[in-house]
C-alpha cells in the first residue's frame, strides 16, 4: 500500500512537471496553449528581461535613429544655395501614433492664423540650411522606451535634440522631442494647448481619447 502511495506521487509529479514545461512566458505572461494567456502577478514581470528581437541593443536604436535623419545628410542646393530635399512626411512615417494623435487634434483646434508649433522640431530651427547632425547618447532603454540625443549643428551653433522613443509596430517611433534637461516635451505643450482651447469653446478639457 505504501509503495503505491509513493508510486501515484511520483506520478503526480511528473504530469505537473510535463504541464509547466509546455508552459512559456511571454511578455508578462504565461501560455498555457493557444487562446489560453493568463496574466501573472506585476511583481514577476518586474524580472522579465527585455524583448530578445535584436532591436532593443544601442547599436540598433541609433542605426533606426540616423535612418529617420536620412534626408538631412548629403544635401543638395538650388542656385540660391537653398537646400533642395526631397523629404517624406517624417512626422507620419516615423513619430508614435498617439504622438500623431496629440499633434492632429491640436492643429484641428488651432484657431485662425494660429501656427502650432512654428519650427522644424528634428532639427530644432527654423532655418535648417545648414543643419549637420550626428546620433549621441543611447540610453535609459526599457522594454517600450529609450531615449536618443542628437547632436545638431546650425549656422555654427552647436545644440542637443533629445528624443523620447517609444516601441510600437515592431520598431522605434519618436513619441516627444524633449528639451535637453529631458522636462520639458511637445506632448505636454500639445496638451496645454488643446486643454485651453477645449476651455474657450466652453467644451470638457478631457484629453483621455489623446494622451494615450
Amino acid at each position: 500500500m505504501m509503495n503505491q502511495m509513493k508510486l501515484l506521487t511520483v506520478l503526480a509529479l511528473v504530469l505537473v512537471a510535463a504541464a509547466f514545461a509546455g508552459c512559456k512566458y511571454f511578455r508578462g505572461q504565461i501560455l498555457d496553449g493557444p487562446g489560453m494567456e493568463r496574466e501573472v502577478d506585476s511583481l514577476e514581470t518586474d524580472s522579465v528581461p527585455l524583448a530578445d528581437d535584436g532591436k532593443h541593443t544601442v547599436d540598433y536604436i541609433r542605426q533606426r535613429v540616423d535612418g529617420m535623419y536620412a534626408c538631412y545628410k548629403n544635401p543638395k542646393y538650388d542656385e540660391s544655395g537653398s537646400r533642395l530635399m526631397q523629404r517624406v512626411n517624417l512626422d507620419s512615417a516615423y513619430c508614435s501614433l498617439r504622438y500623431q494623435a496629440l499633434l492632429s487634434k491640436a492643429e484641428e483646434m488651432a484657431g485662425d492664423g494660429d501656427i502650432v508649433l512654428d519650427y522644424d522640431h528634428w532639427t530644432n530651427s527654423q532655418d535648417d540650411n545648414n543643419f549637420t547632425y550626428e546620433v549621441g547618447r543611447i540610453d535609459q532603454i526599457t522594454d517600450s522606451t529609450a531615449f536618443a540625443e542628437i547632436y545638431g549643428k546650425n549656422y555654427g551653433n552647436d545644440y542637443t535634440i533629445v528624443l523620447g522613443l517609444y516601441f510600437e509596430r515592431g520598431d522605434w517611433y519618436v513619441d516627444d522631442f524633449l528639451s535637453p534637461d529631458r522636462k520639458d516635451g511637445e506632448q505636454e505643450y500639445f496638451k496645454g494647448y488643446i486643454r485651453d482651447r477645449l476651455k474657450e469653446r466652453g467644451e470638457d478639457p478631457n484629453l483621455n481619447n489623446y494622451a494615450e
